[in-house]
């Protein structure tokens, strides 16, 4: 089961709100899916065409959207890992080619939760400068990308039953490992 991955990786640019951002969100109208432990994908879910360059059986669109704002005078972040449904295809169903898939979406949640840990850090050591903590998200996003391509090349895009297990297994335990960090928002 050769698929290709693509992994859209955004940090939008500051901006200011007066009310806290849009929370979780699974409505069909939408062309994105916010991670939730509760919601797992559906091929329902793929609505994308592959394009022609497309190899494989699958093809799984993930963003990891880290948005800072300003509510009374305090700086915040939205840290989203989202599942881009009009770019996530697929020629073939099987339910192993279904978990392998939504394992790369909660590997974006699990590098979300990477980047919220690493606001609040920054956020205790007293750092306000929205420079460093770009800078910061971004490698943990650059680390999501390469792990996500480790994940495909160890496991052969799920074709290696027992490697997936262990990818599986690795990412369950990192998610709770940051449990604490499961929130979209993090206050500077």
């Amino acid at each position: 089961m050769i698929k290709a991955i693509f992994s859209t990786i955004l940090i939008s640019a500051f901006y200011y709100a007066q009310a806290q951002p849009h929370g979780e969100n699974h409505d069909a109208r939408l062309g994105y899916i916010e991670w939730t432990a509760h919601y797992n994908l559906g091929w329902n879910d793929f609505q994308g065409k592959p394009g022609l360059e497309a190899i494989g059986d699958a093809g799984t669109a993930v963003a990891i959207k880290a948005n800072p704002y300003m509510v009374k005078n305090k700086i915040s972040y939205h840290v989203r890992a989202l599942f881009i449904k009009t770019k996530s295809w697929y020629r073939d169903q099987s339910p192993a080619l279904l978990a392998h898939e939504q394992l790369h979406f909660d590997i974006a949640e699990l590098y979300a939760r990477k980047a919220r840990k690493k606001i609040r850090e920054l956020s205790l050591a007293g750092i306000k400068d929205l420079k460093v903590y770009n800078r910061e998200i971004q490698k943990i996003l650059n680390e999501s990308n390469a792990t996500d391509q480790r994940y495909d090349t160890e496991t052969l895009h799920g074709a290696m039953v027992k490697k997936q297990k262990e990818w599986t297994d690795w990412v369950k335990a990192e998610l709770q490992s940051l449990q604490q960090f499961k929130g979209q928002h993090i206050d500077i």
